[in-house]
């Protein structure tokens, strides 16, 4: 029995040694790493110094209950960790290795998206882009109008309102970034020639074959107008390759400008005009016709004026009629105091009977004993027909002196509504480009450059993560 308890002794002993390394080692790791349990670091080594204390003679009591194999286990646990701990290490490495790659990714996408394109926009607006120069210019349109009223904002500022401008305000904006304006200006100056020119960079550069509606689109690029609305001042400035033909288009611009002010004026005050014109010829016509039927009227009567012809009759039939009048109160005295057949009272009589002879005639010429096939007088119905004329004729009078008023108010008014190009500002010839403008637009294409790359960098992290 002394034999064997030793033997078995050295059966449960042999593994510890080895075990109680691997258990040092796996103790400092996992200082280092992990937090493990204190009872399973500190387990092995008890157990080890226990079994070696009792392999002595005092071990080799005798043994009523079997010995226990559970100290040999926990080294292998241990043993087990210590392995799991290596491979720990290489994911680190592993995961290492992967973010350096990512980082290489990352300054390669910074330089392929951020710094080439900024270098090449720098040596572009540095050693290739054409200089423009500018030529500005200022106007207002204005009217001849007196007494204006103040509306409501008017009165409150104090200036009177311009809706009277407004409108050609805007077409004259309209204008400056028209087909109409270019057309006139490159039949001046030969836009499209001087814009192709092969000195031109490629980028600003009008090609020479581009239909009409690109060289509009070219030619918005290269002219910028503005308007005030509480002035009605409106400022326009043209580019181009040269100082001389920036101001010789700036100057061509205004003077076509102003050609459209006065053609819209004019257009105004003939739509004005045009209807009172309209109504005085036809006034004028119809006094025409009425003259015409009057003048037929008198050759045909052989009369001038019927009705002062029939005033005069019966201005002469009443002087007869007061003569006779007279003569018989004399006939009546007189028969008071002398014989019938006395001289003085002959003489009256027959006076009297002559004078009743003229008033009868008188009377048959005027009344109308004369009648026509009607049974009509005629001298009535030359009044009649005299009468009816000289009413349309005073009629017509009446129209078209009230037509000759009303074209004489509508000029009036056309001459107030006229408008005039008033020029604060003509174009002049810069000495300094102005255009392109360098600095600013590298600036902008930096930041433009840098805000897409970080925007797709961040965007391309957030779906990774997303999708790990």
């Amino acid at each position: 029995m002394t034999d064997v308890k030793p033997a078995g002794a050295a059966k449960t002993i042999a593994p510890n040694p080895d075990a109680g390394v691997q258990a040092a080692k796996g103790a400092e790791d996992l200082q280092q790493g992990q937090n493990a349990a204190p009872a399973q670091r500190k387990t092995p080594v008890p157990a080890a110094q226990k079994n070696m204390g009792t392999a002595g003679p005092a071990a080799a009591q005798p043994s009523d209950v079997p010995p226990k194999r559970k100290a040999p286990v926990k080294p292998t646990e241990t043993a087990q960790k210590v392995v799991t701990l290596g491979k720990t290490d290489e994911q680190r490495a592993r995961t290492a290795g992967l973010q350096r790659k990512r980082r290489n990714k990352l300054w390669l996408s910074f330089v392929l998206l951020v710094l080439i394109p900024i270098g090449l926009v720098t040596y572009y607006y540095s050693a290739i882009a054409t200089d423009r120069y500018a030529a500005r210019a200022g106007f207002s349109i204005r009217g001849i109008e007196a007494g204006v009223g103040l509306d409501g904002l008017g009165a409150l500022t104090g200036l009177a309102s311009a809706g009277s401008t407004t409108a050609d305000t805007y077409i004259v904006l309209d204008y400056l970034e028209s087909r109409r304006l270019l057309e006139d200006v490159d039949a001046r100056l030969s836009l499209r020639e001087v814009f192709s020119d092969l000195s031109i960079d490629f980028l600003t550069r009008l090609d020479a074959d581009a239909p009409i509606e690109d060289f509009v689109t070219y030619w918005n690029r290269r002219i910028r107008t503005q308007s005030d609305p509480t002035s009605g001042i409106i400022e326009f400035e043209v580019q181009s390759v040269s100082p001389e033909h920036a101001q010789q288009i700036g100057t061509a611009v205004l003077e076509l400008t102003q050609n459209l002010v006065n053609e819209l004026s004019a257009s105004a005050r003939q739509d004005a005009l045009s209807f009172a014109r309209e109504e005085v010829a036809l006034q004028e016509t119809r006094l025409r016709e009425s003259l015409d039927r009057i003048r037929d009227f008198r050759n045909s009567e052989q009369s001038v004026d019927p009705t002062a012809s029939a005033a005069l009759e019966i201005q002469l039939l009443s002087g007869l009629e007061s003569r006779l009048i007279d003569i018989n109160a004399r006939i009546a005295a007189q028969r008071e105091s002398l014989d019938e057949n006395a001289p003085s009272l002959v003489a009256l009589r027959r006076q009297a009977e002559a004078l009743s002879e003229q008033i009868d005639t008188r009377r048959l010429e005027i009344g109308g004993s004369l009648l026509n096939e009607a049974g009509t007088s005629a001298v009535t119905e030359q009044l009649a027909a005299f009468e009816t004329l000289d009413v349309e004729r005073r009629l017509a009078e009446q129209s078209y002196a009230s037509a000759l008023n009303s074209l004489e108010q509508a000029r009036r008014d056309a001459d107030r509504q006229q408008r005039y190009l008033a020029v604060h500002v003509r174009p002049q010839t810069p000495e300094k480009s102005e255009y392109p403008r360098r600095v600013r637009n590298i600036l902008l294409a930096s930041f433009m450059f840098f805000a897409v790359w970080g925007i797709g960098t961040l965007l391309t992290y957030s779906v990774r993560d997303h999708l790990t």
